[in-house]
Order: C-alpha cells, then structure tokens, then sequence
C-alpha cells in the first residue's frame, strides 16, 4: 500500500503544461489572504480609514489624507473613529497575533492574554500615541475633543494569578483632552456614555466587593474643566445612563435591591445637568396599570360611545392581566425623544426571586405543549433570555408628568413616532392569527394606531405586516395589500389606493413561491410626508399618499426602456426623510448584462436618472462623508478583488483607488466568469454563470462542477474571496485547480420543485457538455448546500450523468421534515413547505403524493453516484436527522455515500477549524472522482472513535 500526503503543491495532479511564475490556489494560500474593511470617512471628507485584513495574521489599518494623498499606517488597527471637527483620528491595536495564539496554546486566562492598545493619532502632524492595556474607548458623536477609553485593572486580580476576582466590578476609565493630552481616571466604571456635543460624561460606578473606601453611584464629569460630580450613591443597582440630545439631562435607574433572580425593582431619576458642583436628581414617578391606555387593536365602533366602552373593557382586561402594577426594573432600556420632552422607558410586572428551597432532583423537568397556547414550548425556550427581560414602552411627558403605557402584549410590534417627538405610534399585533403563523407567512396582523400622551387607539386595517409602516411625519400608515399599497391618513381615517394608476407591477412579478408576491418595497418618503417613493421591476415612483395626485415616474420610465433596475442607496444614517432638490444616489443594475453601476437623481422632479458608471464590476460598502461630497466605495468581480477607491462629486469614473489588495491575485491562476444562456426541458429560457479555469487552454479537456441554489445569475460580478468553505466549494479555489463551475439560475412551479431543479440542472449541463468541447462530461460533478443540498439529493435519483455529488444539510424525506422544528428559532418547518422555499405550496394531508414524489428518500434504489453528505449535529435549519435519513437509505443499499458531522457545527460551518478541514475532504472527494486522484484514507478507511481528535487520515492512499 502507497501513502500520499497533501503538502501544498505536492499532492497536485493537474496538468497545466509549461512552467509559469504563476501557482495554483492551495490550502497554505488562505491564511495571509487580505481583505478591506472598516473603512470610516471623517465628516469633512478629507481623512479616509481602513484596514486590509488577513484571514489569520495582522491587520494594517492606514489613514489616508484625500488631498495630499499621504498616509499613517497602523500596524495591527482596527475600529477607526474620527472626531467630529475631523482633526484626530482614533483606533484600538491588536496585540500580535503570534502572541496571542501562543497563549491561547499556553491556556492563559483572562488578563494574562496580550491585551489590545490604543492609538490616538493628531491628523495634522501625523504624531501617533499609543496607549496600551485599552479595552474599549468612545468619543463624543457630534462635538468635543475628548476620549473616554476603559484600561485594565490589575488591583482587580486573584493573587498568584491573572484573572478578574470580582468580574461585576468596574474598570478605570481615562478621559483624555485630545488637544493637550491632560487627563483624569475615573475609578471603577461599569458604564459611561458622552452627551451628543462631547461636553459631559455620565458614568455608572460598581465598586468591588472588599473595596471600602469606594461607593456605587451616578456621576457626571462636565467638560473641559474634567471636574466630577456624583449625583447618586450607595444603591445595590444602578442601570446604564442616558442623555438627551442637547446634553443638558441624564437618565438612569437605580435599586436597592440585590436579587441575583428576578427582576429588581427600580425607580427612574432625571438629573438636570448644570455647571455647579451639585446636581440632585428627581424622582420620576410612573403610574400604576389602571391608568395605561388599551392595548391592542379594537374592533370598527360605530360611535364614539360604543369605542369608550370598548377602551374601558380593554382596559380592565389589561389590569386583570398584568397585575396592579408595572415596574422598572434592571432591563428597562431608557431614550429621551429628540426634543428632550419626553422620556420612553421600559417596564414590567414583577418577577419574584427563583425559590432556592426546591429542591431539584425531587422536581419534575419538563415542558408542556398546549395545542392552542401562541407559541411552542421550543419558540419559548429559543427566546426564554429575551421573554425574561422584556419590558413594555413607558412614554413620560416631562412636562405634565403624564405617562402612557402603551402596550403589555409581548408579542405586538411597535413603530416608534418620529424620534419619539409626533404623537403617533403604529401597533402590529398578531396575536389573533399567531398560531397560523406556523403555516401561514403572511397571516395577518391587526395594524393600529395610538396616541403615546393619551392612550387613544384608532384601528386601522388587518394586513401582513411586511409592507405596512408608519410615515416619518407620522400623517400616515402605508399599507401593502393585495398587490397594491394603500394610505391610511391618522388625522382623518381615510384609507385611499395608491398604486392602481402605476401601469407596471409593483410586486415581485418574477417570483415562483406559493403565497401572495412580495413587494419591490419603497425608497422612503420625502419631507413632510408629500410623497412615498415606490419601486417597480425598474423605476421609481413618487406617490401622493392622500391620492389627489397621480402617481409620478422620478426615473422618467428610463430604468424599463433601458431594462435596467434603479434603488437608492441611503448614504446618511441619520435620514429621515428625502429632501426635494437632494442629489439621491442611486445604484444601477442591467438585467441584460448584469452591469452594475451608480447614478445620480434630483429628488422632486421626474428626470433620466444621470448614470455616472456601469460597467463589470458590483459596486459596495458605500459611505459618504457627513459634509462634504466625497464617497469612499468597493470595486470588484470575479476576478477582481475588492479594493476601496474614493470619489469626489459622485464622478465615480474617475475615482482614485486607495488599495491594492488585488495584487495578491497576480501570483495566482484565478479563473473568469461569463454569462451563458439556454433553454430548460419545458422550453423556458434560462441564465447562469460558467466559470472557466484559471490558465484556460480550450484544447483541453476540464472536469465541471454544477452548484446551485435558486437564482445567481446577477451575482456574474460578485468577488468570491479565497476562504475556507463555509459548507460550500469556493469558486476560485476550484477554478484556479483545473475545474469549470457552472451555476444555472433554478426556476420552479409549486408543488414540483424536484423537477424544477432537474429542468433547469440538467438541461443546462446537457447543454454546455455540447456547446463547449473542452468540458469532460464523463467527469461532472455537483454540489449545493441547504436548499441546494435537497436538490442534489434529489437529482441523484433522478439521473445517473453525474459521477459524484455532494450534498449539504440536504432534506431527504419531505414527510418527516414537514412535520420538523427549525431549532435556531423553535419555528415550525411546515410554512416553509406550503408557501415558503421547499415550494410544496399545500400541505401534507391535503396533498401527500407532493411530498412523497418530491422526497429523495422513497427513490434511493435509483441512485448510482457516489454521494457526500455534510450535515451538523447543531443543525438549527434543517434538522439533522434528515442527513442520517438519507445515509441510512443509501448505506442499507450499499451505494457509496459518506457523511461529515462536524460536532457542535451549525446549519453552515462557522469555526474556521472545521472550514478548513471540509475544504481539504470536499477537495478530495471531487478530485477523486473527478480529477483520478487516489482516494483519501478517510473515505477508504473512515477513522475510528478511539482515534477521533487524533487522526484526520487525510492522506492520500493507492492499492
């Protein structure tokens, strides 16, 4: 018996002619691969940040000066900040990554790891301070020359040893003059938070347990004088302050309760901040339950009689429920409105401390199903942390005192009024269809509306809530029905259509699943709530919500004459509404070609939208700087890597490129990608993507893999980077090693989706095997993951044409996985199967002969090749027992099949161990059976449990 073992390019068998200085793609490549990210613009555009990032190893943040076109380099930088007057910049440090394995190798614990640094760097000279044992640091969002930055605190460790010995115990934290370089410690700290303009500081104190000489309390450090007041002492919690918008008052809650269960109740202080050395906080009082406001949606009324009396029985129902009183407690989220006069705080019945006198092994463990109950034990248990700490919204006027609670039903949704300033929130609240939910995406919700000072409920419409939302004015609720948007108008009731005039579908015309299409969704809304900016297929419309003007095509019909596809792209967080006359940017995508590109649109008039660039590339990680018309953005295809180019006046043709990430590739055979065309069995016209290998030679046979999952074709351009696999083969790692990927678009009719998947497939690899002489169709192979995984497994009892197959997290037996549970959320898999992704569109009883003639299961005595299967034992998408339905099938019928259980793994792999080891056994399973490499030890001889975590028998074996 011969051994072969994988050594980079050792264990190569591909046959690429004449030496070149360019190599293939192998295992070794992926470490050192870099990436751009965490790029940050200052808002005066002049300063650009990012950090090219290696897989494993260091990073190099760089801050590049837009008009000298100079840089700093910071080693091993990540999370730039820039001030707000743009004059600093500032970033943690990365301890060396050499360092910090080695440790991890030691088993060092807590504070003896290496500990990250910070750099503050002056912008103007370049001067660079480095501070380090940092563990986290902010700055003022709109204002200031400060920095707050959190240290390590070695007064706080074990003797003899580097870990925390009161972990509940705050940090020191520095607060540093930027300009001068002064600063002052605070001691133990536990929260802090700047004020909007950077001028004050509010902090929480946590003293540790044997420290005497400290206190707990509230405190404000007021700016730039750094003098210290502490506003509140000595209670057992104090909750996370806040400040309003203009800094000028501080919320927090705080307790003289100590319970480690439970909740804790806690009273609500505002603090009026002032320039005196004494500030004394007030009580905020909150009301008892009788005094909320209804709840949930009420029934139309026909007078205004019958609507109070409606109010009162809802409003006894709510008391009835919720006990006699709702409390702040220590989850209870504070936030000012934007105009300071009101205060939302969260609040919540009592929960009393766990009984410590059960005692466990007599109690019974278990959990209790009931048929009519809203949600499933699983559902409950999947959010028992979130259940446990949720609180209903508490509206405080500031002003009169008054409050209004707004809801005690735990599962409604609330859109908040605008910043919290307007006076009306919209309610969605499901719980009269929730159990429907299980097999019903689009179950409807009773939408509402309610007054946040007085309580006053309107009904407004039962609807889905997807498409549904609240106006940014709040004058209006647009609601999705139908195929069509309507307009509810608050202030006079009025419902009116909206969308009936726009001669195009304004719903997903194109999409194959079996329920009611979605919307193409909205841009948003322009001031004052004037207009709703509303998607079709290709352009944009702006609509008069209250329907005395006709709806209007912004794009001027450009985006359908030119079958091109217009959206917005947002690029000021902050937005609220579309300013007429605003220059909006607008990405561009050609179905034709699947050209990407960016244009530019006057907001307010109807006009050809002012392409600035289409071309082969995807276009991301847009930012624009706050004041200034500078954008940093992404450039890359398939055979290009991302790289960040920086453009002034949206002249994106002209864009200056910052880094050259690209250059890795040119060592490397990559591959292209173009689009190719067909038609399927049933004469449907068809897309996807053929990539050629790298060092293409078309007299030359290549073996293929078919990979699939619904539609991909406008992904012609996307980059995919040279990683481990996330379940699924990396394009250019294959491509680069002598395979051709195709990836055909799947289209499907509902209640077949099996042969959906085998009209598009097959007939696209039938296809390409007669139009392209150089691929080896005796040696096809095909992979999908999850959606895709069911389609592999499906296709393999239906052809014998390919000579292997992977398959990961696949569903076998349709049967049982209707009746299954997604364990990521507790959900029912049966929605999924009547109008979601498995495309059944009926359910089991009503249509059995669907799920059964759709299974792979029943028709595993058909299946000739060679199958690997990848499911997870932690699953939480597809059950896991769907894998093992399908090994077993195939193992009881002796045909060669392989399953990978990568233990604690989830639906897609995420520990980058595992990515890698999948790689390398996905790698050889296809170039075994594709490329005539020997067979792997672990396909030939598994590894046995005594040898598991010892053994990975990737070596490579010949009779």
């Amino acid at each position: 018996m011969k051994k072969y073992f994988i050594t980079g390019l050792a264990a190569l068998t591909l046959t690429f002619g004449a030496a070149t200085a360019k190599r293939v793609l192998d295992h070794s490549s992926f470490d050192n691969w870099k990436s751009v990210k965490n790029s940050e613009l200052s808002r005066d555009g002049r300063w650009a940040a990012y950090s090219e990032v290696p897989q494993e190893g260091d990073a190099l943040l760089t801050i590049h000066d837009t008009r000298t076109g100079k840089n700093i380099l910071i080693p091993r930088g990540y999370n730039p900040k820039f001030t707000a007057n743009s004059k600093w910049a500032v970033a943690l440090i990365k301890p060396l990554f050499a360092d910090t394995r080695k440790a991890k190798i030691d088993k060092k614990k807590d504070l003896d790891m290496p500990q990250d640094s910070l750099a503050i760097i002056d912008l103007s000279s370049g001067k660079v301070t480095r501070i380090a044992d940092v563990t986290a640091f902010k700055l003022g969002k709109k204002g200031g020359e400060w920095i707050a930055y959190t240290c390590v605190d070695t007064t706080l460790l074990k003797p003899k040893s580097k870990e925390r010995k009161d972990k509940k115990a705050g940090r020191p934290l520095v607060v540093r003059d930027l300009a001068t370089g002064n600063s002052k410690t605070i001691k133990n700290v536990k929260e802090y938070v700047f004020s909007e303009d950077g001028m004050n500081l509010g902090v929480t104190l946590r003293k540790a347990e044997k420290d005497s000489l400290s206190t707990d309390g509230v405190g404000v450090m007021l700016l730039p004088d750094t003098s210290f007041i502490l506003i509140d002492r000595d209670r057992k919690y104090y909750g996370a302050p806040t400040f309003d918008v203009a800094g000028k008052r501080l919320a927090y809650t705080a307790s003289m309760d100590s319970t480690e269960s439970g909740t804790l109740r806690a009273d609500l202080f505002l603090a009026e901040i002032n320039r005196t050395s004494s500030i004394t906080p007030r009580l905020i009082p909150t009301s008892r339950t009788e005094r909320a406001p209804i709840n949930l949606a009420l029934p139309h009324a026909a007078d205004a009689a019958q609507q109070a009396e409606l109010q009162e029985q809802r409003a006894k129902a709510i008391k009835a429920s919720a006990g006699d009183s709702l409390f702040v407690n220590q989850y209870s989220p504070l936030l000012f409105s934007h105009n300071g006069k009101r205060l939302i705080v969260g609040v919540a019945p009592y929960v009393c401390p766990d009984d410590t006198t059960i005692v466990d092994f007599e109690r019974a463990d278990l959990d209790i199903w009931r048929w009519d109950a809203p949600q499933t034990p699983p559902q409950e248990l999947k959010n028992v942390e979130k259940a446990r700490s949720h609180t209903f919204p508490l509206v405080i006027d500031l002003e009169s005192g008054r409050d209004c609670l707004l809801t005690t039903n735990p599962l409604v949704a609330i859109s908040a009024p605008d910043r919290w300033d307007a006076d009306w929130a919209m309610i969605a609240d499901p719980t009269k269809e929730k159990i429907s939910h299980q097999w019903n995406y689009l179950a409807p919700e009773e939408i509402s509306v309610i007054n946040v000072l007085t309580g006053k409920m309107m009904p407004v419409t039962t609807a889905m809530k997807e498409g549904t939302e609240l106006s940014p004015a709040d004058r209006f609720i647009l609601i999705y029905d139908d195929r069509n948007y309507y307009a509810y108008e608050i202030a006079t009731g009025k419902t009116v259509p909206l969308t009936t005039d726009i001669p195009y579908p304004i719903w997903d015309e194109t999409t194959d699943y079996a329920m009611m299409q979605a919307p193409y969704g909205t841009a948003g809304w322009t001031e004052g709530d004037d207009a709703v900016l509303i998607y079709d297929k290709h352009d944009i419309w702006s609509v008069d919500p209250t329907g005395n003007r006709k709806p209007v095509c912004l794009t001027a019909g450009y985006g359908r004459k030119n079958n091109l596809r217009f959206r917005y792209e947002k690029t000021d967080p902050e937005e609220r509404a579309i300013k007429n006359g605003q220059q909006m940017l607008l990405r561009v995508f050609d179905y034709g070609d699947k050209r990407h590109g960016l244009a530019t649109l006057t907001a307010g008039k109807a006009a050809n939208p002012d392409i600035r660039i289409l071309d082969g590339y995807q276009f991301s990680q847009i930012k624009k700087a706050e004041n200034a018309p500078v954008i940093t953005f992404t450039k890359q295809n398939f055979s290009t890597c991302p790289d960040i180019y920086l453009a002034k006046n949206a002249d994106f043709s002209k864009a200056q490129r910052l880094t050259d990430t690209d250059s890795q590739r040119d060592e490397y055979w990559w591959g292209t990608a173009e689009l190719v065309k067909w038609y399927a069995y049933d004469g449907r016209e068809v897309e996807g993507i053929l990539y050629k290998p790298g060092n293409f030679d078309a007299s030359k046979k290549y073996p293929m893999i078919a990979y699939f999952y619904e539609q991909n074709s406008e992904e012609l351009y996307r980059h995919y980077t040279m990683e481990p696999s996330w379940s699924w083969i990396n394009f250019p790692f294959y491509t680069s090693r002598g395979y051709a990927i195709f990836v055909p678009d799947v289209h499907y009719t509902p209640g077949v989706p099996g042969e959906g998947a085998y009209n598009c497939i097959v007939s696209g690899v039938e296809e390409l095997c007669k139009r392209y002489d150089w691929i080896d169709k005796d040696h096809i192979g095909i992979d999908g993951q999850s959606w895709g995984g069911y389609q592999t497994a499906y296709l393999v009892t239906r052809t014998n044409m390919f000579a292997c197959a992977g398959s990961g997290a696949p569903v076998a037996n349709m049967t049982s996985a209707f009746g299954g549970i997604r364990w990521e959320s507790g959900d029912s898999r049966q929605v999924q199967y009547e109008q979601g992704q498995s495309r059944i569109g009926r359910n089991l009883w009503d249509a059995p002969e669907l799920y059964l003639a759709n299974s792979p299961l029943f028709k595993l005595d058909r299946v000739n090749t060679p199958l690997l299967i990848m499911h997870n034992d932690a699953d939480g998408a597809v059950p896991w027992y769907q894998g093992i339905e399908l090994f077993m099938g195939l193992r009881r019928l002796h045909k060669p099949v392989w399953m990978l259980q990568y233990n604690g793994e989830a639906h897609n792999i995420r520990a980058r161990k595992n990515r890698k080891d999948i790689t390398i056994r996905f790698q050889q399973f296809f170039d075994h059976f594709l490329q005539g490499a020997p067979m792997p030890e672990w396909m030939k001889y598994g590894i046995p449990a005594t040898r598991k975590g010892q053994e990975m028998r990737t070596g490579l074996v010949e009779e």
